[in-house]
């Protein structure tokens, strides 16, 4: 397949209302050719700390090495993935003249390899082209992207140590994960052996499940306890695992969701959209001062079949440590799970207003019907004003909000419209209010962590799918609503009938 990852994109259940940046446009020109990114260098990281910045000048490949060691240089073309050349250099600072192998307004991917903790290694995605007389480095559209959507993911004291505390199915304080964790660290001399024997284990040791991700009529558990135990998973829930394994040695770490790019021409022309769904789960973690971004999935070397048989591949690092100028080549980062909010205030309807606290609260105030703007989900707790009107949660209103795990809603609300709630993973518990008389499609879809919902007796219709992918749930309703179930494909845990 395209893209040098093993596994295929997984389709996720996270689903983003996603605003774009001002000033995007596309990566080619109206001749064709590629546009140049907005650096001509960048600082690339290796697994046990030291650092390589790569530089072009001219015609030339440049770098410099914080320590002087091997590397082997590898030009590749990113529609085909021939090789074109290989180079090897050594030292602390090398130049390779490489615009003599290129074809002009081509992208070539620059691969480097070098050793240590006793493997040989590679660091990949940096991608170039030559126009005219000079290199380029690849202006991927989704570098500006996530520029915005990463500055959630600061480097405070308090942000890094929410980045320490257990979360919904990162379970970095349970005993078996702490076993997991130490047990995989154990030898490790610093943090940065420690997060690459994490990283080895999981995309090394544990398996991608082809079963979980065709099935679409079941609910697996992707928390980091279940699948360390299971031994395979898919994309969310490898994420889980790696960051709670990293945060049980007190390293920061976090999941983030977004598209992961599985061709050519998604990478050469997949523009940002309002309402982009979010199709794969990744993490990055806090090192030597900085944030990372790795995809244990794409490095994956270990295939399940539906019938059990294990396919097993060479050991990947490809996607390890990457830096976000080479990380965006074939990754959009719609949203990362930090706990903490980002300080804003706006409408969310024509006659209501939400204010979001440093601590991640959203404040609502006003009367009518409510939709909270595309993009602005980062908050882990909804608290209506007491003294408000509020009538309807509007269409995908609070639609992945994956940290909000109680809802109040308050007894004004008279309807839920399409998917207000949907794919709300953390959501354990909400309060309909007597007087609700509307449950709309989709409302609660893929909230798999409910656990208890109270429909009263003033509701008078439940749209299709509106609990479906909810399998804890024990919802209680009036005995006219209960059938509302019976073209589920994933049921709810039990159904009292009043």
């Amino acid at each position: 397949m395209f893209l040098k990852a093993a596994a295929s994109i997984i389709l996720c259940t996270s689903l983003f209302m996603g605003s774009l940046p001002i000033g995007l446009s596309t990566v080619m020109d109206r001749k064709g050719a590629f546009r140049p990114a907005s650096f001509d260098g960048y600082e690339l990281t290796l697994a046990d700390g030291e650092t390589v910045r790569m530089t072009l000048v001219g015609k030339n490949l440049v770098f410099e090495s914080s320590k002087d060691r091997a590397f082997n240089i590898s030009l590749q073309q990113v529609n085909d993935l021939r090789t074109i050349r290989n180079f090897s250099a050594d030292g602390t600072s090398f130049s390779i003249e490489v615009a003599s192998v290129m074809k002009e307004d081509k992208l070539y991917y620059v691969d480097i390899s070098y050793e240590a903790y006793g493997l040989t290694l590679t660091l990949s995605d940096n991608i170039i082209f030559e126009s005219g007389e000079s290199l380029y480095f690849f202006r991927n559209i989704n570098y500006e992207y996530n520029l915005e959507t990463t500055s959630e993911m600061w480097t405070d004291t308090q942000s890094l140590m929410e980045c320490l505390e257990p979360q919904n199915d990162i379970e970095c304080d349970d005993p078996v994960l702490i076993e997991y964790s130490n047990r995989i660290c154990a030898g490790a001399k610093d943090d940065w052996e420690k997060v690459f024997d994490i990283y080895m284990y999981v995309a090394g040791e544990m398996a991608y499940d082809e079963a979980e991700a065709a099935d679409d009529t079941s609910a697996y558990q992707d928390g980091a306890v279940a699948v360390l135990r299971d031994g395979k998973s898919i994309c969310e829930g490898f994420s889980n695992a790696f960051v709670a394994l990293c945060r049980a040695q007190g390293i920061p770490a976090v999941v983030e969701f977004g598209i992961g790019f599985a061709d050519y021409e998604e990478l050469t022309e997949s523009d940002p959209q309002p309402g982009d769904w979010a199709d794969h789960a990744w993490a990055a973690v806090y090192l030597g001062n900085k944030w990372h971004f790795v995809d244990p999935t794409y490095d994956m070397a270990r295939f399940v079949d539906e019938k059990g048989s294990v396919t097993n591949y060479d050991y990947s690092t490809m996607y390890y440590l990457l830096p976000l100028e080479a990380f965006s080549n074939d990754h959009r980062i719609l949203d990362a799970d930090t706990r903490h909010g980002i300080p804003s205030a706006g409408y969310c309807g024509d006659n209501a207003k939400y204010e979001i606290t440093r601590d991640g609260v959203c404040y609502i105030s006003g009367e009518g019907t409510i939709k909270m703007p595309a993009g602005v989900n980062g908050f882990n707790k909804i608290v209506f004003d007491p003294d408000c009107e509020i009538t309807t949660i509007g269409e995908d209103c609070f639609a992945d909000c994956d940290l909000i795990t109680t809802v109040r809603l308050p007894d004004s609300v008279t309807e839920l419209e399409e998917a207000a709630f949907d794919s709300c993973e953390d959501l354990e518990y909400v309060y309909l209010p007597d007087g609700l008389e509307t449950i709309g499609k989709k409302a609660f879809c893929f909230c798999d962590e409910l656990s208890y919902v109270y429909v009263p007796d003033s509701v008078e219709e439940i749209g299709i799918w509106a609990f479906e992918f909810c399998p804890r749930l024990y919802i209680s309703l009036p005995s006219d609503l209960d059938s509302f179930a019976d073209d589920y494909t994933c049921k709810p845990m039990y159904v009292e009938s009043r």
